[in-house]
């Protein structure tokens, strides 16, 4: 079974969770060479031991490639807008292929970030490898500040933040106003 520690103090996440747990997603088999266990199998596996799961609703059954790239774009912007505290990470996609009898296969599966998540988690990188170094001069702040601004401006561009970009800047700042003096 394939999960996500949640909710611990002792290990960082982006994500407060109300409680620690695993959260589970997948299932795989290791006796076969599927990537892993179509979502109907695993999450019978998963509710027969009454495990915390990821929620799973369907995107769509395609025959034709172009409706299907359509729709995943459409998914994949949906998902990149929304905030933390709605979507926390993102989402799972799961690629089935359902042939004969019903019988269903894996094909694939990936996981979509908001981009909220990925701008917080570039500041976490940002400001862990800041207060890790021995440098704490402005001069290194305001290259990682600047840094960050660049790269959050790139991301922006590809897709709607759910709050106006110099929020997180902002954020960014209070943070590093936090951790600047470094205890001895």
């Amino acid at each position: 079974m394939v999960g996500e520690y949640v909710g611990s103090q002792d290990h960082q996440h982006l994500v407060k969770y109300s409680r620690v747990t695993i959260i589970f997603y997948a299932a795989v088999d290791n006796a076969s060479n599927d990537t892993c266990m179509p979502c109907e199998k695993a999450y019978s596996l998963f509710n027969k031991y009454d495990l915390d799961k990821v929620a799973i609703e369907s995107i769509g059954k395609f025959r034709d490639y172009d409706k299907m790239c359509d729709a995943l774009c459409h998914y994949f912007k949906e998902v990149a807008k929304s905030e933390i505290a709605k979507d926390e990470e993102g989402n799972v996609l799961y690629f089935i292929s359902r042939g004969k009898n019903n019988k269903s296969r894996c094909l694939s599966l990936c996981k979509l970030k908001t981009l909220e998540y990925r701008l917080f988690r570039k500041m976490r990188e940002k400001l862990r490898n800041f207060y890790a170094s021995s440098t704490t001069s402005f001069t290194a702040f305001t290259k990682k500040s600047h840094q960050f601004q660049t790269e959050a401006r790139e991301l922006s561009l590809e897709h709607q933040l759910p709050r106006p970009l110099a929020y997180y800047c902002e954020v960014f700042q209070a943070a590093f106003d936090f951790i600047k003096v470094k205890p001895d």
